[in-house]
């Protein structure tokens, strides 16, 4: 569980201040076992992922300000082997940093809870993926089913320009096929928990977040990458 004195450590003031690494590592470490409990119940899914953590210290990769922590979960070993492989040496090397992998996300900040489904930049082959399929009416249904299986989430694209993924009709995603463009265009599922609210909810907020990101899991199928996926078998 989380409380109010948890997300006041995201405030500007304590952001790069290193006295407060301790704290951070003890929410780094909850959110861990939540990552955990989230990789445990996606493999009984036949979803095998791998978790990571964000950093809870200001570094140079953080711009030396802890402004959020979040623990991310995304294609697992053996997966992101046949990836790379396919992709080969140099494009393959990018995939050992998470992002670059479409990937669910538990977080905190300043503000609250968010968590949902994110494909950066740089997981170009699983946006690619996704865009192949709401450009054919079979992959469309898929992906209209798969929304309404997750109420809730709003989609955004390049943070902005949110809207309620499981009103996305037939028609509206095949127009987003006809503005996403992979590589240069990030599309996030995201759902957002005001702290109060995570706080007042307490030991119930962890169950209902991990129920809420199993319900991702239809969409998580129809994004990521496989030999077998549409366009998979070709650059």
């Amino acid at each position: 569980m989380f409380t109010l004195a948890d997300f006041e450590i995201y405030q500007q003031r304590f952001q790069s201040d290193p006295e407060w690494n301790g704290r951070r590592l003890e929410i780094r470490r909850r959110l861990q076992a939540l990552g955990d409990d989230l990789k445990q119940r996606f493999s009984e899914q036949g979803i095998a992922l791998d978790r990571r953590e964000s950093l809870h210290n200001p570094h140079a990769s953080n711009g030396k300000k802890v402004r959020r922590q979040r623990t991310m979960l995304f294609r697992d070993k053996k997966a992101k082997k046949a990836l790379q492989s396919f992709l080969g040496k140099e494009l393959g090397r990018d995939l050992d940093s998470a992002v670059n992998n479409a990937h669910f996300q538990l977080g905190l900040d300043v503000d609250g809870a968010y968590w949902g489904l994110r494909i950066d930049q740089g997981a170009w082959y699983d946006l690619n993926v996704l865009i192949k399929r709401a450009e054919e009416g079979e992959g469309r249904a898929e992906l209209v089913a798969a929304a309404q299986a997750a109420p809730g989430y709003i989609l955004r694209l390049d943070g902005k320009g949110d809207r309620p993924l499981e009103g996305m009709s037939d028609r509206d995603w095949r127009d987003l096929a006809g503005t996403v463009r992979p590589g240069e265009t990030s599309l996030e599922v995201i759902q957002r928990m005001p702290a109060a609210a995570v706080a007042e909810a307490g030991e119930d907020f962890d169950e209902g977040v991990v129920e809420d990101l199993l319900r991702l899991a239809p969409l998580y199928r129809l994004a990521n990458w496989s030999l077998d996926s549409p366009s998979g078998a070709s650059l």
